[in-house]
């Protein structure tokens, strides 16, 4: 609250979770406003009818039970005319309340604080966005203030999740109260839970509750709701300053860890940020440890908090963890979930972001064409107006990948000389250092744009060397198909070449969630040195986006406009092609310790045959 009397705060984020504060500061602001600080305000709802519903349900009752505001909102001056549902005026100013669809509601007057709530669900107007549209009409305003309020939605997609990012990306600390460290809570951090003793290993969410971080202790919910009146608020957006990255979180997380026993918990919170306190602002400002300024100005302060940081008994930690348990396996109930207990936009892949810096900064140089590790390889092509892609990738134990090679060959997908080439490509044979050849056991070409019936001739034509032509599918009402298909083809199917119709985006699921990976094993993908950038951008070009049918919500992965990305179409072509050789009968991980022998231990293979190839060949005979 105090964010808003703060000098130089002109904007204020709030991404929560439901039932927390944001409605409070709504109201708050409003009484503010009227009583001490008269002006003219706008509040915005989705649609007029929920502004109406807003103004019945909440300002009417805030200004009957309170008896300043009863005084002078609707005065019998006030109501000669212009006082209604959506007009409350008050010496000096007014509260318009309006539905963010209508343009004409956002051009009318000058308004000096525009209170915005449920921005994720604001349609985007013939004018452009509703926010800024009301943001425009403080223009007159040395003094404005803009308030947008919302819990999040899908990541990218999310109002109130950019506008949080643009912000200084405050987060609350509570005192353990068992020891004092001051931490920023968080569930996956600090809440744990027993295990029956059971064959299952059963959770059981009800013994669920938050552990200090430092001392280790359990906190009751009393010492809980307790702890949550030691909330203070920390500036946390990372920032360049003195030629360096720093990250508040991260270092606070290294002071404390360094502090001696004797030393006080504030030792460790004075290395990072500097209490900035007074009747009308009380606020963490981050400081550079090496000049000791603060390098993050508070035009925009920006809030968020989980449920951990809620007083009401329903919102146990106990209460949390059972909803988590119960959300597994099912994506909408899992957004659902992080939208509303955590207040944090919803993440296919696990809520891990996967950012293109991190990717290209794990890159590797290994020996030979193909590393060591990999018992397969695949490829996946995908098929442009005036080129055609192709990724070679090398599987491991468990599917951990390695990239070993990625080309582009630019021409006519319907000229031969083309697909000349590409049959080159894909007899092309790879050596590990030890020169053990490996050659490509399948390879899926896209047959679903350009060129289709070129591409058909061609994988019709290397059946045999397992070149398969294939096509995605979506996921229809929320249903994801396999990526392989597992469904046995009719007799009409047979008498016909058609192409295999892949689950895209179960395989995008998959690969993605593999890219937040952060340690090679299972799944983990491994990249070579000479991939650029550009390479990783179309790697996690595509963006998770809500559907509904019927009444349905479910998700698919779509690309934004703008955006390339043939090098995950690549990787999604190479994937499907390991999965079907695991439907015809593959085994991988027997296949890659296989390859592991030295070279000399296996028997020499045929002549135009790889040894991985012949072991495929032996297991489906």
């Amino acid at each position: 609250m105090l964010a808003v009397t703060e000098p130089g705060v002109h904007t204020i984020t709030a991404m929560i979770a439901t039932q927390l504060f944001k409605t409070s500061l709504l109201e708050n602001v409003f009484g503010y406003f009227a009583c001490l600080d008269p002006c003219p305000m706008l509040l915005l709802q989705p649609k007029d009818e929920s502004a109406q519903q807003f103004s019945k349900e909440r300002i009417s009752p805030l200004v009957r039970v309170t008896p300043t505001l009863r005084e002078i909102v609707g005065t019998r001056r006030m109501r000669s005319g212009d006082e209604s549902i959506l007009f409350k005026g008050f010496p000096g100013g007014f509260l318009a309340l309006a539905g963010a669809g209508s343009p004409d509601n956002l051009a009318r007057r000058p308004i000096r604080v525009v209170l915005a709530d449920e921005v994720d669900k604001y349609p985007v107007t013939r004018e452009g966005d509703p926010i800024s549209l009301a943001e425009e009409r403080t223009a007159t305003f040395g003094n404005w203030l803009s308030i947008r309020a919302c819990s999040p939605t899908v990541e990218d997609q999310s109002r109130i999740a950019s506008s949080y990012a643009e912000s200084d990306q405050r987060r609350a600390s509570v005192a353990c109260p068992h020891c004092g460290h001051r931490q920023f809570l968080d569930f996956f951090h600090h809440v744990k839970w027993e295990r029956a003793d059971d064959r299952e290993r059963s959770h059981l969410p009800k013994t669920a509750r938050i552990f200090c971080e430092a001392c280790g202790a359990a906190w009751s919910e009393g010492q809980r709701l307790r702890a949550l009146s030691t909330a203070r608020w920390h500036q946390t957006r990372p920032y360049q300053c003195c030629g360096g990255l720093h990250e508040p979180l991260e270092e606070y997380a290294r002071a404390w860890r360094a502090l001696n026993p004797d030393d006080s918990h504030d030792a460790a919170l004075s290395q990072v940020w500097d209490w900035w306190a007074s009747d009308l602002h009380a606020v963490y400002r981050a400081r550079c440890p090496t000049c000791g300024r603060w390098p993050l100005d508070n035009r925009h302060a920006g809030f968020t908090a989980s449920k951990l940081y809620s007083p009401w008994t329903k919102d146990r930690p106990a209460d949390i963890a059972a909803k988590f348990l119960a959300a597994r396996g099912d994506e909408a109930l899992k957004q659902v979930w992080w939208n509303t207990q955590l207040g944090q936009p919803y993440r296919a892949h696990h809520g891990k972001d996967v950012r293109v810096e991190a990717l290209a900064a794990r890159a590797e140089h290994w020996s030979g064409e193909v590393p060591e590790g990999v018992g397969v390889l695949t490829a996946g092509i995908d098929v442009q107006g005036d080129r055609v892609e192709i990724e070679i990738v090398g599987w491991g134990r468990d599917e951990e990948s390695w990239s070993v090679a990625y080309d582009v060959i630019e021409g006519d997908p319907d000229s031969p000389d083309l697909w000349k080439e590409v049959d080159a490509a894909l007899l092309e044979t790879f050596q590990r250092e030890d020169g053990r050849p490996f050659s490509i056991m399948a390879a899926c070409v896209d047959s679903g744009g350009h060129s289709t019936q070129t591409v058909y001739s061609f994988a019709k034509d290397r059946i045999g060397r397992r070149v398969w032509a294939i096509k995605g599918e979506s996921a229809r009402s929320g249903q994801r198909s396999p990526v392989w298909p597992t469904k046995k083809p009719s007799r009409k199917t047979k008498a016909a070449y058609r192409p295999v119709i892949i689950g895209v985006n179960a395989a995008k699921d998959a690969i993605r969630n593999r890219l937040a990976l952060d340690k090679p094993g299972p799944g983990y993908m491994h990249f070579p040195h000479d991939r650029d950038m550009g390479y990783y951008a179309q790697l996690t070009s595509e963006r998770i986006t809500v559907k509904e049918v019927a009444g349905h919500r479910f998700f698919v992965w779509e690309l934004p406009a703008g955006r390339a990305n043939e090098a995950l179409d690549c990787r999604v072509y190479a994937y499907a092609a390991l999965c079907g050789l695991q439907h015809f009968g593959l085994k991988l991980n027997a296949m890659t310790e296989r390859a592991a022998l030295p070279y000399g231990e296996l028997p020499a293979t045929p002549a135009g045959q790889s040894e991985a190839a012949r072991g495929l060949v032996s297991q489906l005979a």
